[in-house]
């Protein structure tokens, strides 16, 4: 695939003036990539700092697990974190589908061990020592490739299909590092995985709307008789604080569906995976909380707030599974 426009760092100056910041080489121009070859323990160090440094912390846990699962996993993040910023971060406008394109060409150099980006040089390591299928990666540049363009959603079904792409896979590459993806842990997989991405857009409602973009299915909106102008205005409406607590009840299903991935997970899978189902749960609850003011500010955790929400999680409506 031809990117000369990148290799000779044409688009720097555009990215530059929008607050983007270039400590690591997002694309092939910057000088920071071009400088030397990316070594396999600098590609390491690179995603790793990636993984403890984001905003949008990945719960990765990285002291529970060996050396090897921590890189991995934190190649893993940032390979998804950098595609997902591509197809949503305003100062990427304009170059999202190169950008995206880019990023599928390094992963499949990745399979030929020609890669010299530093997250593909360390994704094509943890790829063989785990044996991590191809096939999981593309489905989630799929999806955010879909967020390029698709801004609306007719039924629920059609949401689903995207957090197959864009959550799903997530899970069962750790499934993979962890050496326990089995047939039902898979499953248990994808319900934790579709729900903590639903709760996602729930909770990013307000953000949403200012990108014009809406997860709320159509069926949904029309069985509560909300338009989408309602929306795009931001208009609270009692039907509304309907619409969110009947979403969130279906959400909390897919949770509770996926909670004997936590159970019955050995070390250090349990610890892990019930950090995630608690964290979901516990954003899920809050956006249940402020329904009603959900449309104008995005609810966030805080210090104060967070253990007592963590509490509420775990008590509300845990599933009794026995091993």
């Amino acid at each position: 695939m031809e990117l000369n426009t990148f290799q000779r760092g044409k688009d720097i100056p555009r990215l530059k003036g929008k607050g983007i910041s270039f400590n690591a080489p997002w694309i092939l121009g910057h000088p920071a990539f071009l400088r030397r070859r990316w070594s396999l323990a600098a590609s390491n160090r690179y995603c790793l700092q990636m993984a403890k440094s984001h905003y949008e912390n990945f719960p990765v846990m990285l002291s529970l697990f060996t050396k090897e699962q921590r890189q991995a996993l934190a190649a893993i993040y940032a390979f998804a974190r950098s595609a997902d910023d591509f197809a949503d971060e305003a100062y990427f406008e304009g170059l999202r589908e190169r950008l995206l394109a880019e990023w599928e060409s390094q992963l499949l150099d990745c399979q030929k061990n020609e890669a010299n980006h530093p997250v593909f040089v360390a994704l094509a390591e943890a790829m063989q020592r785990f044996d991590l299928p191809c096939e999981l990666f593309r489905d989630l540049l799929d999806a955010f490739g879909q967020d390029c363009h698709k801004h609306r959603y007719a039924d629920f079904e059609e949401l689903l299909d995207y957090c197959r792409r864009s959550a799903n896979p997530v899970g069962r590459l750790v499934l993979r590092v962890l050496g326990i993806d089995h047939d039902d842990f898979g499953y248990w997989s994808d319900k934790i995985c579709t729900a903590l991405q639903l709760t996602n857009h729930w909770q990013d409602l307000s953000v949403d709307l200012e990108n014009d973009r809406i997860y709320l299915p159509q069926e949904d909106l029309d069985r509560f008789r909300i338009s989408e102008w309602a929306l795009l205005s931001k208009t609270v409406s009692r039907s509304f604080g309907d619409l969110v607590l009947f979403e969130v009840n279906r959400t909390r299903e897919l949770f509770r569906e996926g909670w004997p991935l936590v159970v019955r997970s050995g070390l250090p899978g349990k610890l892990y995976f019930a950090s995630v189902w608690l964290g979901g749960r516990a954003v899920l609850r809050m956006v249940k909380r402020e329904r009603h003011t959900i449309l104008h500010r995005r609810p966030a955790l805080n210090a104060k707030t967070l253990t007592l929400t963590l509490m509420g999680a775990s008590l509300d409506r845990v599933p009794i599974i026995s091993k």
